[in-house]
């Protein structure tokens, strides 16, 4: 069931749901946290050669098999960002269309500084998306704070969408918070 999940999400409901919050061709993409790439190699599909998602996680495993496959699906527009302790990222300031943030919120040590970087590489009227399902401890998700901490690094909100979503390598039904760099 789980391997078949997945393989549903890669080949059609992650472009689906990516394209629906505004994923475009030939866009540059961060996914932050992107753990074996459930998102990124949907992102990667969508945006196209001329497209780039810039992969992003302190887990140097999980990196490997996310580019493991996307090698074996002929995927050569991810670029791999091993994740330091400190929050800065080497990409150059109002860089990015859209920034990934699914189910890492919640790990991140210092959110204020996390968003401070989001908001230096976003381009102008960047998107946001933000995905704030935890593991079973963390099912209470303060949607209000979250929408707050984000709001005060100058993003401004846009919509709260309640899609199909890949979560632990099944697909649920989950809320997306969507946000706008001002």
């Amino acid at each position: 069931m789980m391997a078949d999940d997945i393989k549903r999400w890669i080949v059609k409901e992650g472009e689906k749901f990516l394209k629906e919050i505004g994923i475009k061709s030939c866009q540059s993409i961060l996914d932050f946290g992107c753990g074996v790439g459930n998102y990124t190699i949907p992102a990667a599909a969508l945006v196209g050669e001329k497209g780039t998602v810039y992969a992003v996680d302190k887990n140097k495993e999980s990196l490997n098999e996310l580019m493991l496959r996307a090698k074996k699906i002929g995927l050569k527009n991810i670029k791999r960002i091993d994740a330091l302790e400190e929050i800065k990222l080497p990409l150059k300031n109002k860089f990015v269309d859209v920034v990934l943030l699914y189910d890492v919120f919640h790990l991140v040590e210092s959110r204020e500084r996390l968003l401070v970087e989001l908001y230096r590489i976003s381009k102008p009227e960047g998107l946001l998306s933000v995905f704030p399902r935890h593991h079973q401890e963390y099912m209470n998700v303060d949607l209000e704070g979250i929408k707050e901490n984000i709001e005060s690094a100058g993003f401004h909100f846009e919509t709260k969408l309640i899609k199909t979503l890949m979560h632990d390598n099944s697909i649920e039904k989950g809320c997306v918070l969507n946000f706008r760099k001002r």
